[in-house]
Parts: C-alpha cells; structure tokens; sequence
C-alpha cells in the first residue's frame, strides 16, 4: 500500500531518530505509524484516535511493530488520556482540525507530555492552496495563546498538495 505523500512528508519533517519517543494524535489506521517504526531502534511510538475501528485497522497493520515494543495503540480522546510514564520526544498530528479549530484544553494536556527539549509537530493538506495562510495564521495563534513558541512553518511540496507543518515547543 503506498503511503499518501502528506504522511510521506510530515515523516521526513519528523526527523525520527533511533531512539525517539513519539506520540501520534490522530493516528486513524497506523499509516504513519507504519511509516515510523522501521526507522525506530530503542525508540517508541505511541498512536492514540478516538475511534475504535480506526485503532483495529491500525493494530492490523502495525502487529509486528507492537510485537515488538515498538508501537502501542490507544483508543481515546486527547484530553481525557492520562498518560503515565517517560515523556515524548516528538508529538504529531496530522489533519487533525482541532489544532486550527479550538484546542486549548489539548494543548494544556500536551505540554507536560513533552520531553525537556520535545516538540510539537502540527500538518495539514487544506483542500485549496488559498488556505494555507489562514490555517497557519490559526495555528500560530492558538499555540501563542496556549503558552508555545513556534519555531518553524512549512510549506510544500509545490506546487501540490498543499501542505503546511508547524513545529512548536512548550515557552520558558
């Protein structure tokens, strides 16, 4: 199965390393999380949705990843998740409007999952080029208000789909 060059691209961004502790948000059928775990040695990744059927495909396809300790599946709401044990590296969300939306109590959440040093990776594919800028300018806001500093935005690859990454990180 080819993997969609949007997941193709937030990997690359992702810069996963060895051993990377990563939480996926919005993992819906473990593409992604597929895409990760061969690229893990010691490193762990975690890919947490709120549905149920979307969590069984994604067991489906990342069984042997699982088998081996490197990928756990959780089936859940964000913010309701208590998490208990190391902190992530790297956090990602893919589509997941929320982050443009309204996400506030998610981002709370998230900051003490957040390794010393962890990130937050953000993508999108809007369906228009046009809404590149107004996603991005969202985005930027809601993680200033919620206490982080973005560090990077990407765009790309041109001319299409268009795509936008942002990378924050907790302020302070």
């Amino acid at each position: 199965m080819a993997i969609p060059e949007r997941i193709v691209w937030a990997i690359d961004h992702l810069a996963v390393r060895p051993g990377d502790r990563l939480l996926e948000i919005g993992c819906g059928r473990g593409v992604a999380v597929a895409g990760i775990t061969p690229l893990l040695i010691d490193g762990h990744i975690t890919g947490l949705d709120r549905s149920d059927s979307a969590i069984s495909a994604a067991e489906e396809r990342n069984r042997a990843a699982i088998a081996a300790g490197k990928a756990a599946l959780v089936q859940g709401a964000f913010a309701d998740w208590k998490r208990a044990g190391s902190a992530f590296d790297k956090v990602f969300a893919i589509n997941v409007n929320l982050f443009w939306l309204e996400a506030m109590r998610e981002l709370a959440v998230l900051k003490p999952l957040l390794a010393p040093g962890g990130r937050l990776f953000l993508f999108f594919e809007p369906p228009t080029a046009g809404q590149v800028e107004t996603i991005r300018r969202a985005v930027e806001v809601r993680l200033k208000a919620a206490g982080y500093v973005v560090e990077e935005v990407m765009t790309g690859p041109a001319p299409s789909p268009p795509l936008v990454g942002i990378v924050a990180r907790p302020a302070g």
